[in-house]
């Protein structure tokens, strides 16, 4: 016999057969397998995206709270030179004192001003990285005192307390006013949402989440200083995040 010849029994056509034959023999997924595999994929899936929302969140947390301690160090230094915090927005005075802790001068009473005009009792100031100017009637308007302490005449006079600030740190409160009457607020890293989460902050541009600062005498949380806090939304809640809870 030719030893080249095909073997009857290995013909490929055959073992083609045989193997489709074993896997028709195999056990399908049960439908209870099939409920399972998606089950754990499922939950696979939710912890991804748990642990993606809780490593954001504690990204915001720490980016706020080394913002704070930056903002509380510089008031500090700002006490020790003027002997002094500076001062808070007190809106009403009667019956009852009422602060405004949203609106405040912390911007330029921890970067300072120079004084561009003091005639008449009043003043016009400008940031020393701006070369617009604001009058003394747009402070008393806004912060609800009648001029800025760290202030003077020569940029010599004036200090700054803080470290450089980013664009996302400080804010125009009036975008819409005129450039000689825009005033600025330090603002919290995470804005406030348009919609969504809880009431926003008594602000007049929708979106700024400015810090909030209530001075000596009227702070409750700390009340031989100050209260420093920034609100939040986070995951739904608004958090708060303030000098007295570090």
């Amino acid at each position: 016999m030719n030893r080249d010849s095909t073997n009857l029994h290995n013909r490929p056509g055959d073992l083609e057969k045989a193997g489709l034959t074993a896997m028709r023999g195999r056990p399908a997924f049960t439908l209870i397998e099939l409920l399972v595999v998606i089950a754990i994929i499922g939950l696979l899936a939710g912890l991804v995206v748990g642990g993606t929302r809780y490593a954001g969140s504690k990204m915001k947390e720490n980016r706020v709270r080394a913002e704070l301690n930056a903002l509380v160090t510089a008031i500090e230094a700002y006490h020790a030179k003027f002997n002094q915090y500076p001062p808070d927005n007190v809106a009403t005075k009667s019956p009852f004192v009422i602060v405004n802790p949203v609106t405040n001068s912390l911007y330029y009473e921890l970067t300072g001003v120079i004084v561009e005009d003091s005639k008449g009792g009043g003043g016009t100031f400008r940031s020393p990285n701006r070369t617009q100017k604001f009058n003394s009637a747009l402070v008393q308007k806004y912060f609800g005192v009648d001029g800025i302490l760290n202030a003077g005449t020569d940029p010599k006079e004036i200090k700054n307390f803080l470290p450089p600030l980013k664009a996302d740190q400080h804010k125009v409160i009036n975008p819409k006013a005129a450039p000689e009457a825009e005033i600025e607020v330090l603002v919290v890293p995470v804005p406030w949402p348009l919609t969504g989460t809880g009431p926003p902050p008594p602000s007049p541009v929708p979106g700024l989440n400015p810090w909030r600062y209530v001075g000596p005498g009227h702070a409750t949380n700390n009340p031989d200083g100050f209260d420093l806090w920034a609100e939040y939304p986070d995951r739904g809640e608004v958090r708060i995040i303030g000098n007295w809870n570090k």
